[in-house]
């Protein structure tokens, strides 16, 4: 791990990860340290690429910054070839057997991981399901942040471990919202999409509705 990320700095790493613009201030309350030894760590995180700030106005007194990973930092938290070689192998299998294999491939693995997942999903309550779900999905390395509300579920997953491949082939995402739906058994919809230029992708898991 390069030295930068270590110790104080590593955790301020780890809190962007699933926060979407935090301040010096809310940082230093988080850590428990003081403001100061806070800028100092952000200062250095910034120099070294790993962190980006933007500036908002305020009503009153100075504007605020507030801190966001870069895409530098996402790809040294998790840094893999394997989506550079899953769309190479994809596009060597579209030039040989045309799209329709790439899609029937694609429909086959979710089919896989739903038929491996079905019995341990099966007997649950949605509160278990989503539950489960956000262990599954985070310990393949998406970062999920779980939000839930008085009529649905959010998923918002801080980091796509597949990006490179859906910004290909986006019928992954169509598959991966194929699954979410198998699995929970109630209506599932993508909000955020970062293949839209969104920050994360989002899904919303109605507790209505119940397939």
């Amino acid at each position: 791990m390069d030295p930068v990320l270590k110790e104080t700095r590593g955790e301020i790493v780890n809190l962007l990860k699933t926060r979407q613009g935090v301040s010096a201030s809310e940082l230093a309350e988080e850590l428990e340290l003081h403001s100061m030894t806070i800028r100092q760590h952000l200062a250095i995180l910034e120099s070294n690429g790993y962190i980006q700030r933007t500036k908002v106005k305020s009503n009153r007194g100075r504007p605020k910054f507030f801190y966001h990973l870069t895409q530098k930092a996402k790809e040294k938290i998790s840094p893999s070839s394997y989506p550079k070689f899953a769309v190479e192998l994809l596009d060597i299998l579209e030039s040989i057997d045309g799209s329709e294999k790439v899609d029937h491939l694609l429909r086959t693995h979710v089919e896989n991981k739903v038929q491996a997942e079905t019995e341990n999903f099966e007997n649950k309550t949605l509160s278990q399901k989503v539950n489960m779900l956000t262990s599954l999905l985070d310990a393949e390395g998406y970062m999920v942040e779980l939000e839930e509300t008085l009529d649905a579920y959010l998923f918002k997953m801080h980091h796509c471990i597949l990006k490179e491949v859906a910004q290909r082939y986006r019928q992954l995402c169509n598959s991966e919202l194929e699954m979410f739906l198998q699995l929970l058994g109630v209506f599932v919809e993508r909000v955020c999409h970062t293949i839209a230029e969104d920050n994360y992708c989002s899904y919303r898991v109605s507790k209505l509705n119940v397939i």
